[in-house]
């Protein structure tokens, strides 16, 4: 059973459970904030790469549209006025292009800005090339001097006969400061240019460098890239700037996650506390496995033989204690389940008895019974099995007169239980709503006398009554069972009236476990009777 519990069932260390039941949750909802931080920070990448991508993407598209259509509509002579003028055509295109090249074989012999080269510009080998006739090659990073554009560094494409100088990357745009990104061209062979951004980044982060833990948890990394995986852009969040940009609506966030944690900290506890009450433990653990019994061994006088035992119920709670019956009997009137409560002890008792106890020794079976379930019909059910061998086991009830009765309905059930084999007692007489009305107009077949009697002192009223009280019984022709009987020296008191039937209590045997009672039963007179006193 886990700390909690126990301590909820202790009843100990409230303020500690609340505050960590107020820390757990406010972690949780501290984590839940956090997750949807790097969700909201991850969509804004995500969101953020695609622009990029798009805006190089449509360059490059632009590119090859062009070099498509000079290849299509420069149909004069190389480099004649015509061939310029269709040249110039493609140029005034709104796409941001207006250099270009014939440059067949890699040579370059003519451009928009310079009517001919002499001798032809060589262009260095493309850094990316391709075998697909619709694909140009590309000659990343250009220093564009040698071609009319001093001190431009550019990028050239090149499909067929004709090229096209792009100028710079312009349109990169990072408004955030928290967010760093590099934009950058892939070759086929996975060499990389840096077109736009924080130079090394996707380099530092396609090497996948091992990363320390704090630093996983405040940033956030991720690269894309296009369709062809021509351009690729590499970002990485810093969570603490994005947190500085919006530090006013944190701030009041985690304040009312705060005050809402402690409010449901207080709920669960409470709730915790309701749930691993008693009543609720009890509630939900009343079953077979739960209930336990012991045994009370009763006497007669006239012989000081065992004649009997009282069953006395005990339940075990779910931390392993065994629980009195004074903090449930309660709980279970309260509840309904008496007749419920009542068979489970009735099985145990019989499961152990029957089966640890010498078939040679017939007992009398004492149960309590609640007022409510002093019914014929449903206490036989209850004791049937007890029935069922009536020369091992007398079964009998204990009405505990604590309620006021219809004497017709009780004096039927009494009949049809005697009938039955089961006895009646009165049980606790001398408290609650006992009187010799009841011993008088019930046919019982013996009346208990409570330990208020039994043990009390001798000078007060009931001690100087108890004596009384007995011939009173007595003159019913009831037996007469005195329980709670502690000293030898009351015992001695009850033997010496020579009305008292039996006894039971503490100076006989305290309550016994079923191995216990087997012992005590197979001594004999010798188990309790040893001393002087009591022979």
């Amino acid at each position: 059973m886990s700390a909690i519990v126990n301590a909820l069932i202790a009843g100990r260390h409230q303020r500690l459970l609340r505050g960590a039941l107020w820390g757990g949750i406010f972690a949780a909802l501290l984590a839940i904030g956090y997750g949807f931080i790097v969700w909201q920070v991850r969509s804004h990448l995500r969101g953020d790469q695609h622009a990029e991508l798009g805006r190089i993407s449509a360059i490059r598209t632009n590119a090859v549209t062009a070099l498509q259509m000079l290849q299509r509509d420069a149909t004069a002579a190389p480099c004649s006025a015509d061939f310029l003028a269709q040249m110039q055509r493609v140029a005034f295109l709104p796409d941001g292009l207006n250099e270009f090249l014939y440059a067949p074989g890699g040579r370059v012999e003519c451009s928009t800005s310079q009517p001919k080269f002499d001798p032809p510009v060589p262009l260095a080998p493309p850094d990316i090339a391709t075998a697909k006739p619709d694909d140009p090659s590309w000659r990343m990073d250009r220093d564009l001097g040698p071609l009319g554009r001093f001190g431009t560094i550019g990028t050239i494409a090149q499909l067929g006969s004709f090229a096209v100088a792009i100028p710079p990357y312009t349109r990169y745009e990072n408004e955030s400061p928290w967010l760093h990104k590099e934009l950058v061209a892939r070759g086929a062979d996975g060499k990389v240019w840096s077109i736009a951004g924080d130079h090394g980044l996707y380099g530092r982060l396609a090497a996948k460098l091992h990363r320390s833990l704090a630093t996983r948890l405040t940033t956030i990394a991720a690269s894309a890239c296009d369709g062809q995986s021509h351009y690729c852009v590499a970002s990485e969040a810093d969570l603490f700037g994005w947190a500085r940009d919006w530090i006013t609506i944190l701030t009041s966030t985690v304040v009312l996650a705060g005050l809402f944690a402690w409010i449901c900290a207080n709920n669960t506890l409470a709730w915790l506390n309701r749930h691993w009450s008693f009543e609720a433990r009890f509630q939900r653990g009343l079953n077979p496995q739960s209930i336990l019994v012991a045994y009370q061994p009763i006497i007669a006088l006239g012989s000081d033989e065992v004649v009997g035992v009282e069953v006395l119920a005990r339940w075990l709670d779910v931390d392993g204690t065994i629980v009195a019956p004074h903090r449930f009997i309660d709980i279970v009137a309260r509840s309904g389940r008496t007749a419920e409560f009542t068979q489970l002890v009735a099985d145990r008792a019989f499961a152990e008895l029957s089966t640890q106890v010498p078939r040679d020794v017939p007992l009398e079976v004492n149960f309590n019974v609640f007022a409510c379930d002093f019914d014929s019909v449903r206490l036989l059910r209850i004791f049937a099995k007890f029935l069922d061998e009536p020369r091992r086991f007398h079964p009998a009830v204990e009405l505990v007169e604590n309620h006021a009765i219809d004497f017709e309905e009780a004096q039927c059930t009494i009949e049809a239980l005697a009938a039955a084999g089961v006895k009646t007692y009165i049980d606790d007489f001398g408290t609650g709503y006992s009187s010799i009305e009841r011993v008088a107009r019930l046919a019982v077949h013996g009346v208990k006398l409570d330990r208020s009697f039994a043990m009390s002192p001798p000078d007060s009223v009931m001690g100087r009554m108890l004596v009384q009280v007995i011939e009173m019984i007595r003159t019913s022709g009831r037996l007469i069972v005195v329980e709670g009987v502690e000293t030898l020296a009351r015992l001695n008191l009850l033997r010496a009236t020579g009305m008292v039937d039996c006894v039971q209590g503490y100076v006989v045997a305290r309550p016994l476990g079923i191995d216990e009672l087997v012992t005590f039963l197979s001594r004999g007179r010798a188990a309790w009777a040893a001393h002087p006193a009591a022979a």
